[in-house]
């Protein structure tokens, strides 16, 4: 069986390279985007070959859709009083950190919290929290446990719904929600239940670092918010 999945691998990649011997326009302009263009402006190529999300100088950016990422760098400043709680942690965690006054993070792999908390800068703490189902949304609980306000909740890791039901009351009152992969279905209990609350939406879609195919980051915002929308 996995000598069969093997050789329909290598098929594809033969009909692929075939395919593109034929279309030699579609093939300068893989080769051209690879030193040039958009791929190259954003960082993917970057983020590709080193499978975490770059710039294109290299510098740490979230796992979120490139629009999401431009529309957020011109509003987050490290000048600013903005608060910040994140589910989920990584190079993420450390440009926020760049950008606003506080992150806190929360993070549910212990090998990856290890490798994380030594890299962050001053302004930034890592919470660690195992995800465990019996326990009924633990994980998503934590921002609570800090006893603070945020300005801004971003939620791209475990128990999406759970986390969004569950940090609403630790917003500030100009607090917005941002939750990556909004477009997928899993998800839609959670959203509903953002609208209830009387939050309009905001949706970027697009690639993101060293992904290729298309999905959707949304901010969660009211009348009253700290990105001006």
């Amino acid at each position: 069986m996995i000598i069969g999945k093997i050789e329909r691998s290598s098929l594809d990649k033969i009909k692929t390279l075939i395919k593109l011997i034929f279309e030699p326009r579609l093939l300068r302009a893989l080769l051209f985007a690879r030193h040039n263009g958009y791929l190259v402006d954003t960082g993917w190529n970057n983020s590709f070959v080193s499978k975490e999300p770059l710039d294109k100088n290299g510098k740490p950016i979230p796992w979120l859709t490139y629009p999401a990422i431009s529309f957020l760098s011109d509003r987050l400043s490290i000048n600013n009083d903005i608060s910040l709680f994140e589910y989920g942690s990584g190079n993420s965690t450390i440009y926020y950190s760049l950008r606003v006054k506080k992150v806190i993070a929360v993070e549910h792999n212990k090998e990856w919290f290890d490798k994380i908390k030594n890299r962050l800068n001053k302004n930034a703490e890592i919470i660690f929290k195992e995800v465990d189902e019996d326990r009924d949304g633990d994980y998503s609980r934590t921002i609570k446990s800090t006893n603070e306000k945020f300005n801004i909740v971003i939620i791209d890791a475990e128990e999406r719904v759970n986390c969004i039901k569950n940090c609403c009351d630790s917003l500030t009152e100009d607090g917005v929600i941002i939750l990556d992969d909004s477009e997928r279905k899993e998800y839609t209990d959670g959203i509903e239940f953002l609208s209830r609350k009387g939050f309009k939406r905001l949706d970027f879609y697009g690639i993101a670092a060293g992904i290729m195919y298309q999905k959707s980051t949304s901010i969660f915002y009211r009348k009253l918010n700290c990105l001006n929308i």
